[in-house]
């Protein structure tokens, strides 16, 4: 799929809804009365929330045909502005309503909601819908989410679906669904969405784990705190994914069980996945202790598009900061196998806490370490900057770019790089944190 049919689409339900929202609420234009008006733009604001929320889903489905289109960084971004916009409009819904109707009736804004709560009609479902929405998104600002376990942030998160239904549960009593064509519309727009989600959120994990039987191989410790986890599993040649990819993991063990991202840190072979993770959350400090051997797992991926098929030019630099090497490093070796020309900028605290160095030197002619906490006459000291770029890689405006790495290093980096005179289309990065 292109983006244009995606948008077409989209913008294309958008206007259909609005049409069908018009043909209900023109009455309430005709007398020209302000009451009647408020009421309509609520009816307006439900209907285009709970279209907002399929598209919600669209973006975090991990659908294959869509998450390509726009990457998993740019997803990310949208998810969180369209998070904001689907509160914002299941709020004027209500509270659009509720005014126009006190007007009307002459009952305060309260004595309305309560009269409008007990009559039924599936409102006590969208006043539900509406507490867990606004509970969900208040855990996802990022105040919050940087305070709270990335399980209980996921398991918050499971609430979607059930407050999606009770949304729909309660449009179908509304006069704008309760009977014609805009009614099956509504129902087939929600539940071809809602298929879609199922199909590749849920079951497509799920049969990919029918099919390989993936668990793990062995657990090689990379550094004090890096541990590599191979997996294995039947038929592995036909698990695609091009390096630089991701895809989420469950292992089924006890205190495992949640989703979590890891990137590929080999690149494709045919015979078993590798992920590299560094000891630095709850989840991922347990992997040395936790997980063993014949763990079975399910991988739900490959995801993500920091890959080489974004490069039009066939030079390439990559930096990488920390554990953000593993893309790269499966990158690294997939270029080495054509004679790539490449050169990697990797910083890291000491050189003993680099890892995959073993790995990366025979794969590269041109490898420099910028170590921040270790000085020495072999290797770059402080931390990567476009000062030791333009010196150690001075043609680099002459070749892709790949960043990865802690989100504040990425962040400055590619504003430097873009101040220095590499153009935005030339410099790629996913951020891998959460959103």
């Amino acid at each position: 799929m292109k983006r244009s049919v995606f948008y077409l689409v989209l913008f294309g339900n958008a206007a259909l809804i609005s049409l069908f929202w018009w043909r209900a609420s023109s009455p309430f234009f005709a007398g020209g009365q302000a009451t009647e008006i408020i009421i309509a733009f609520g009816r307006l604001a439900g209907l285009l929330g709970q279209f907002t929320l399929l598209v919600q889903l669209m973006l975090v489905g991990r659908i294959r045909f869509i998450e390509p289109l726009f990457g998993h960084d740019k997803m990310n971004r949208v998810h969180r502005i369209i998070g904001y916009s689907i509160l914002a409009l299941f709020l004027s819904h209500p509270l659009l309503i509720i005014w126009g109707y006190s007007r009307l009736s002459g009952l305060t804004f309260w004595a309305q909601f309560k009269a409008i709560l007990a009559s039924g009609q599936g409102r006590v479902y969208a006043f539900v819908a509406l507490l867990l929405f606004a509970a969900i998104i208040s855990v996802s600002l990022p105040p919050v989410r940087r305070r709270l376990r990335y399980e209980v942030w996921y398991f918050t998160h499971l609430f979607v679906y059930m407050a999606l239904v009770l949304v729909f549960i309660h449009q179908l009593y509304g006069e704008d669904l309760s009977s014609g064509p805009f009614r099956t519309y509504w129902i087939i727009l929600n539940g071809g969405v809602f298929s879609i989600f199922i199909v590749f959120r849920f079951i497509r994990p799920l049969y990919l784990f029918a099919k390989h039987r993936f668990y793990i191989d062995r657990i090689v410790p990379e550094t004090k705190d890096v541990n590599s986890v191979y997996i294995k599993g039947r038929r592995m040649n036909e698990f695609k994914f091009t390096a630089g990819q991701f895809s989420n993991y469950i292992f089924l063990s006890k205190k495992m069980w949640s989703s979590h991202p890891f990137s590929f840190s080999i690149a494709p072979n045919g015979e078993y996945l590798r992920i590299s993770a560094k000891a630095v959350g709850d989840f991922t400090s347990k992997i040395r202790d936790n997980l063993k051997p014949g763990t079975k797992v399910i991988v739900d991926g490959p995801l993500g598009t920091f890959t080489e098929k974004r490069a039009k030019l066939d030079k390439f630099l990559f930096i990488a900061g920390g554990i953000g090497i593993t893309p790269i490093r499966s990158m690294v070796e997939s270029l080495a196998r054509k004679g790539t020309d490449m050169v990697l900028l990797y910083g890291n605290r000491a050189e003993l806490e680099t890892a995959l160095l073993g790995e990366l030197r025979p794969l590269l002619k041109r490898l420099h370490l910028v170590l921040s906490e270790e000085k020495t006459n072999q290797h770059e000291v402080g931390y990567i900057d476009v000062e030791k770029i333009s010196r150690l890689v001075p043609d680099f405006r002459e070749r892709e770019i790949y960043v990865c790495g802690p989100p504040p290093m990425m962040k400055k980096l590619i504003s430097a790089l873009e101040n220095a005179g590499a153009s935005r289309s030339q410099i790629h990065y996913e951020r891998f944190a959460l959103a």
